[in-house]
């Protein structure tokens, strides 16, 4: 029973990690696409320096093409910092996530412990009911009938069993 519960978390744990690794593999995609974006329009910027470096003092205007490349550029920092940003999250959730697969793991090794510990105690107190009904058979066995040896034999026996219950012999 225990087997089966067992499987079933770690089928869930499984569950869980491949959806966190679906999820890092997605984002990685997002990240290369970011990069990609980012390097055009650096090389869109750097054209339009070297345009604007060539064209006349009267084009660096405020609403010019040189005014909208540095918004670009803070357009993807801005995206740059959010998308760290959403990494560090994940890389928190995923430390998190493992902190609990494992403080579920500990629980589950507790629990299994503390089965085999009772089951220990039952074993101990099956031992000690068979021994008793094997004790009350030696005691309660009518030796009127038995030879000499194996009156003597029975007689040492309930002797044995007699003091180790309560300590003294029967003499």
């Amino acid at each position: 029973m225990l087997g089966a519960e067992g499987s079933a978390e770690d089928e869930s744990d499984s569950e869980e990690s491949q959806s966190e690794s679906t999820q890092v593999e997605e984002d990685l995609a997002l990240l290369e696409v970011i990069t990609s974006v980012a390097r055009k329009s650096k090389n869109l910027n750097q054209k339009r320096q070297r345009t604007s470096t060539t064209a006349s003092p009267a084009s660096s205007t405020p609403g010019s093409d040189e005014s909208h490349a540095d918004d670009e550029g803070e357009g993807f920092l801005t995206a740059k910092s959010h998308y760290v940003e959403t990494l560090e999250n994940m890389w928190a959730k995923k430390k998190e996530f493992e902190t609990f697969k494992e403080n579920r793991k500990q629980e589950r090794h507790d629990q299994i412990i503390a089965l085999e510990k009772e089951k220990l105690e039952l074993r101990k107190k099956d031992l000690e009911l068979r021994k008793w009904i094997q004790d009350n058979t030696v005691m309660s066995t009518d030796i009127s009938g038995m030879n000499p040896q194996q009156q003597k034999y029975f007689l040492s026996l309930q002797d044995e069993i007699f003091a180790r219950r309560f300590g003294a012999g029967s003499g």
